[in-house]
């Protein structure tokens, strides 16, 4: 959050959200003030699906996308690294926790900053990848309808296991 001065002494605060500085006459800098704000975007993508198709697929992402920033708040913490320009946002600067929509550019983050960003993005997604491989999670999107097939691969084994009982008696 920014705070600003306002008449008679009164001090306001804004929500910093989509608070984006970029130079107005440089395009590239224009272009990437925008892309900054995809996040806000993907939230809503997460919360369509989500409600639209009540799948566990968009809740595990919603989840993986919530526990990255939550490591990167843990490690911003640890590491204490100012931000290049301390007046273009609070907090500490590394890892950039949004590194893929070009902050170095727009002067929000050193080049270290997201580099390490990237690499804690990396790290994360091999563990993700691990513990959803030990727990046997599966990606069911490429079935139309997973309810049907799931009942059908039961009523088979059902059909199979009832005609392996009428053999061996």
């Amino acid at each position: 959050m920014t705070a600003c001065q306002v008449h008679e002494g009164l001090a306001l605060a804004s929500i910093s959200l989509t608070h984006v500085y970029f130079n107005p006459q440089d395009k590239v800098s224009y272009a990437f003030a925008y892309i900054t704000l995809a996040p806000i975007a993907i939230l809503v993508f997460y919360a369509s699906v989500i409600v639209s198709r009540r799948e566990m697929s968009g809740i595990l992402m919603l989840l993986g996308q919530l526990l990255n920033e939550v490591v990167n708040y843990i490690l911003k913490e640890a590491i204490e690294q100012e931000r290049p320009y301390t007046h273009l946002g609070d907090g500490y600067g590394m890892p950039s926790s949004h590194s893929q929509f070009i902050c170095v550019y727009l002067g929000y983050h050193t080049l270290h900053q997201v580099i390490a960003g990237s690499l804690v993005g990396i790290i994360d997604t091999i563990v993700n990848l691990s513990i959803a491989k030990m727990i046997y999670l599966k990606d069911m999107r490429m079935i139309d309808n997973v309810a049907k097939w799931e009942y059908q691969q039961w009523e088979k084994a059902r059909n199979q296991t009832k005609s392996n009982n009428k053999k061996a008696i």
